[in-house]
């Protein structure tokens, strides 16, 4: 498959909304039930797909959490993923369901992260591929709260179904909280990937 073709499958595949309730209803103590929004928004159209995110709890009414931006490219020979933070984040809680207001996002809004530009690895497995977006060997992602430094350690599959298959897309989340302190994770995925499926799509949305 050539790379504009990866990076136009890989670009609708993450388009949507994304829950996991299968797995949380079959592991309720390690896995949260929750919907991750994934928009499509304007910046960097120029040469990237870039998206919109965050999650919201599907089981308590709460605002929704972890916005931030996912920013893919085709660059020479390879797609990869990068992850910005916003610099005012609360500011854009909930956005989502006011697409309108995404539009006026710049990149003035945005906070680059150390260590999170994530090489992407496709394979074909059977009827569907998988884009897996990993960070380099021992590369966490990091930044600064209130004087004090958060680690993250960032991943993710895509899994695209193929266009004549009935099978939903889907979405692994590996993403945990790292402490500096001893090294081991706080938060997030810690014990294996939350493995989303999509449920609406907004692939029609993409530039």
């Amino acid at each position: 498959m050539e790379l504009s073709e990866q990076f136009r499958q890989l670009s609708q595949c993450l388009a949507g909304v994304f829950q996991n309730r299968e797995q949380a209803l079959a592991d309720p103590v390690w896995f949260v039930h929750f919907k991750l929004w994934s928009y499509p928004i304007p910046l960097f159209a120029e040469d990237s797909a870039t998206f919109f995110l965050e999650q919201v709890s599907a089981t308590y009414a709460q605002p929704p959490y972890r916005q931030r931006i996912l920013r893919v490219q085709a660059t020479a020979d390879a797609l990869t993923a990068e992850y910005y933070a916003l610099k005012e984040r609360l500011a854009w809680q909930g956005a989502t369901q006011s697409p309108e207001r995404l539009k006026t996002l710049t990149p003035e809004h945005l906070q680059p992260l150390s260590g999170s530009r994530l090489p992407i690895t496709v394979y074909a497995e059977g009827s569907t591929t998988r884009f897996e977006a990993r960070q380099q060997a021992n590369e966490l992602c990091q930044f600064d709260v209130n004087g004090e430094v958060k680690l993250v350690k960032l991943a993710f599959d895509a899994i695209a179904p193929a266009p004549s298959s009935t099978a939903s897309a889907a979405f692994w989340m590996y993403d945990k909280g790292i402490d500096p302190a001893t090294g081991k994770a706080t938060w997030g995925a810690k014990n294996g990937p939350f493995n989303l499926v999509k449920i609406q799509d907004f692939s029609a949305t993409l530039s």
